[in-house]
């Protein structure tokens, strides 16, 4: 998977379809009047910092069914930037998400408000060995953390699913607490949780661990609990608001950076899913505010070809239509695009109560096999992450060819990120810095070339 052949050339593509993995091809210089993509490298935009996924009990799971070398080759080819795809920025789960082996919160001790009995301990056996593991390949790996549950007690049904935070000062303080304790427990573990986010889709309840927030608890909570408890420990920039996932959770983020108290608070906005209908909204309400892309759509969809409802989409297919989720969503301004699992069983599925539901990942690892599969959505966001490196900036582009994007990097390189959906090859043509190339794209393929600096 290196890209360091061919490194002279002025221009080389990586072409990737659902048999073959970044394969080196040239790229020809062609004669076209009308290209099909024009980059215009002086345009810039948003400056990149990177691309990742979530760290999950299952994942750790899957991956221990490995000898250690077979785990140190799975997280070499998510982490490495040369031999992998060069992952920089992930999440971390504060308690049990919907991929934990179990339910859990650090700190199912009732009535304990100043937090003398939070514990990471349940954290030391599938969480924080899967994090270490990683930052050995990929040491300046950016950690983030969200919550699925707080503490049961802090809610109103006392349960991990579902419910409702209680709208009580009391709580909002203890809970204030419970995040610093878990930033300040992680950092003694040498792993640098640069923010949280207040609660992982404050509007979705399910069956799995999960709260409801309104918009005006997210302001008493951030305005008068959180953020002077953070400015006071010296991590004024570590809340993200978030995360969201909804067109309706609008007002959540709107109450917040429309007060201008808490608004100074806030570093970050954390938006997946269907969030993406009111970016524009937050962009207007806190201009320069940095928005990432936290969550990438991830389930198995029935209006899909190839969907199945008892198995994981890891197909070209649903690569595909990764690939222009990553595009809308860096057209839209973010400036880190995350997967969610990195890996799982072949299987994929939640600790959902109802409805286990199967959902797709780049990497998955059969444990009665130990064979380790690399599915086209590796592809597709490798086609990214592998070749824009943190601090590139996106530029603008125009044509007749929508699935292209471009980004500067730092040595004046130009990469051109391009997917072909068809089920046909088809020849696509960049124009850039006066010259015009041609790659040749295979059917379902993606391409990523890199014009080296002049």
């Amino acid at each position: 998977m290196s890209t360091k052949a061919g490194a002279t050339a002025s221009a080389v593509a990586y072409i990737s379809t659902a048999a073959t993995l970044f394969e080196e091809r040239p790229v020809a210089d062609v004669s076209a009047a009308i290209p099909d993509v024009a980059v215009y490298p002086e345009k810039t935009r948003q400056t990149i910092e990177g691309f990742g996924g979530a760290f999950n009990e299952k994942g750790w799971q899957a991956l221990s069914a490995l000898s250690d070398a077979g785990r140190r080759d799975v997280l070499s080819r998510l982490f490495d930037p040369v031999e992998g795809i060069g992952f920089t920025i992930c999440r971390v789960p504060i308690g049990a998400s919907d991929y934990a082996l179990d339910r859990y919160t650090l700190n199912e001790n009732p009535g304990d408000y100043t937090m003398r009995r939070f514990s990471i301990e349940r954290d030391r056996a599938g969480l924080i060995p899967y994090v270490k593991a990683a930052m050995v390949v990929q040491p300046k790996l950016r950690l983030w953390a969200s919550v699925w549950t707080p503490p049961t007690w802090m809610k109103d049904n006392q349960t991990f699913d579902s419910g409702a935070f209680l709208d009580d000062p009391k709580m909002y303080d203890a809970y204030a607490l419970y995040l610093l304790k878990f930033i300040q427990a992680y950092r003694a573990e040498g792993l640098p949780v640069d923010a949280v986010a207040v609660q992982n889709e404050p509007g979705t309840l399910t069956n799995y661990p999960s709260c409801g927030w309104t918009a005006a608890q997210y302001l008493t909570f951030i305005k008068e609990h959180l953020g002077p408890l953070f400015r006071s420990e010296g991590l004024a920039d570590a809340i993200m608001l978030g995360t969201f996932n909804q067109p309706n959770l609008a007002s959540h983020a709107l109450t917040v950076l429309t007060d201008s108290e808490a608004r100074q608070f806030v570093s970050l906005a954390g938006m997946q899913w269907y969030a993406i209908s009111f970016i524009d909204q937050v962009k207007r309400a806190a201009p320069g505010l940095t928005i990432w892309q936290t969550e990438t759509d991830c389930g198995n969809w029935p209006w899909l070809p190839g969907f199945d409802p008892e198995k994981p989409q890891n197909d070209i297919v649903y690569a595909g239509f990764t690939w222009e989720k990553i595009r809308d969503w860096l057209k839209a301004g973010v400036t880190v695009y995350e997967l969610w699992n990195m890996v799982l069983d072949p299987f994929g599925k939640s600790i959902d109560a109802d409805m286990p539901w199967p959902q797709n990942c780049p990497i998955t690892v059969d444990a009665k096999t130990r064979a380790v599969r690399y599915t086209p959505m590796f592809r597709a966001v490798g086609s990214f992450s592998k070749f824009v490196p943190p601090g590139s900036k996106m530029v603008e582009t125009e044509g007749s060819f929508e699935n292209a994007l471009a980004f500067l990097d730092s040595d004046g390189r130009i990469i051109i990120v391009l997917y072909n959906p068809k089920t046909a090859a088809e020849r696509i043509s960049v124009r850039a810095r006066g010259a015009t190339y041609g790659v040749e794209m295979p059917a379902q393929s993606f391409a990523t070339i890199v014009l080296n600096a002049r």
